[in-house]
């Protein structure tokens, strides 16, 4: 588990730790979708990803939108999401999320490598997202967080919200910003970590019928920029195909870390998705995920 935590995303039992951020589970991506695009989505997010994207997509929601997840994530972790997006009047919409990572069982051990037997943690953000638009061309949202974590029988809360916006320049092209993650400290005990506050600028073009390009810069609070890159081919109207890169992975892991791709198919307005996330030693992520429009 320790290794976890060389990833800027990862999300360790142990992440508690003074000087360290906190709750950087909220970076992990959310949606198949979005994870096969490189996790440039902040200017796609007009659906029941958007509480978690970008809260000003809520304003171009067209119906009532539930997006489920399960994901496999490195070691025995695992990540559920769900999301609701509600359409109001006049360029408004509602949005609901909640997102979950658990650890599974860890092995606790002494000083001296004793065994202690066995313990577990989660972490788990709770939101709502509202949306609305400024012109018919530029929306606005805010979302509100409680983060609630757990490492062993030690408790954490943290409160945050974030920032979005869409401005739907031209009919083929896109663009979105958000401030994600400004709020408390999660504090474990008497220690406190920042959450991960960071910046996001991006833009979606749609060069052709039935493709879609995608690229964002992203700059945290810690750490260096970084930037993403996805790409979406639509062979026929049943599957869409989808590649990413993102260069805030650490290379070191994999030649391939930073590298997602999957497929979504689509039936009756529904899509069943998948994603596949590499990280080198540290293991494979896969991701499923249902939208019911």
């Amino acid at each position: 588990l320790a290794a976890l935590l060389l990833i800027p995303f990862g999300a360790a039992a142990s992440e508690g730790a003074s000087g360290t951020q906190g709750a950087t589970f909220l970076n992990i991506p959310v949606g198949a979708g979005p994870a096969a695009l490189g996790s440039a989505y902040t200017p796609l997010a007009t659906d029941a990803y958007a509480p978690a994207w970008n809260p000003g997509g809520l304003a171009f929601v067209s119906s009532p939108e539930l997006a489920t997840q399960y994901l496999s994530y490195l070691e025995s972790m695992n990540s559920e999401y769900v999301g609701f997006a509600y359409p109001l009047k006049e360029g408004r919409g509602l949005g609901v999320s909640a997102q979950y990572l658990g650890s599974g069982d860890i092995v606790g051990t002494q000083a001296g490598g004793a065994p202690t037997g066995s313990y577990s943690s989660y972490y788990g953000a709770y939101s709502l997202a509202y949306g609305q638009t400024l012109t018919d061309l530029w929306s606005v949202g805010l979302t509100g967080k409680w983060i609630n974590a757990a490492i062993d029988n030690v408790s954490a809360n943290a409160y945050a919200g974030d920032f979005g916006s869409l401005y739907r320049f031209r009919p083929d092209l896109t663009f979105g910003a958000t401030l994600q993650n400004l709020g408390t400290k999660l504090n474990f005990l008497s220690e406190g970590d920042s959450l991960p506050l960071a910046f996001h600028l991006a833009a979606a073009y749609v060069p052709a019928r039935r493709w879609l390009a995608s690229v964002e810069g992203v700059l945290p609070q810690s750490g260096p920029a970084s930037a993403r890159f996805g790409g979406q081919w639509q062979p026929s109207e049943v599957v869409s195909l989808r590649v990413g890169y993102r260069t805030d992975n650490l290379k070191d892991l994999s030649p391939i870390a930073g590298f997602s791709t999957g497929l979504g198919i689509t039936f009756w307005k529904q899509e069943l998705a998948y994603a596949w996330v590499p990280y080198g030693d540290l293991g494979d992520t896969q991701y499923i995920t249902l939208v019911i429009r």
